[in-house]
């Protein structure tokens, strides 16, 4: 069976930017296997969800929850968009932490109030003395 490159990349971005959420109350713990579980569930979808999403939270507060079920808060810094045309939009997304807390790059549950709950993969981008930035790359096939 063939699949063209455009099929694939909107089958696996979107499959990889709708990733779940958890429906666990807030601060509780879960394990491993319970965390896979709830990367299959989601009640937001960031399919949905464009560069002018978030540009309107810019500066807001965003929930983090690990896979050890601490609950860490980031402010959402800058929103960037790099380019979009008919078929493709492609955006970044700056958050920055508090000091004294770090995340290593992977998936997080991310909530905030006014867009729910979803998974997000975050990279670390620096580490200045007062606090620690984090990357969420977009890119999005548009039909």
């Amino acid at each position: 069976m063939s699949i063209s490159r455009r099929h694939f990349l909107l089958f696996s971005g979107t499959t990889f930017i709708t990733v779940g959420t958890s429906s666990l109350p807030l601060g509780a713990k879960q394990n491993s296997h319970t965390w896979a579980k709830t990367l299959n569930s989601s009640n937001a979808s960031l399919g949905q969800m464009h560069c002018s999403t978030f540009e309107t939270l810019k500066d807001r507060t965003f929930q983090v929850f690990t896979e050890e079920g601490e609950q860490l808060h980031l402010q959402l810094e800058q929103v960037d968009e790099h380019g979009q045309s008919k078929q493709l939009e492609q955006f970044s997304l700056i958050f920055r932490g508090y000091q004294g807390q770090s995340l290593s790059q992977g998936t997080y549950q991310i909530q905030h109030r006014q867009l729910g709950r979803f998974s997000l993969f975050l990279v670390p981008t620096g580490e200045p003395e007062t606090s620690m930035y984090y990357q969420a790359a977009f890119t999005r096939l548009l039909v």
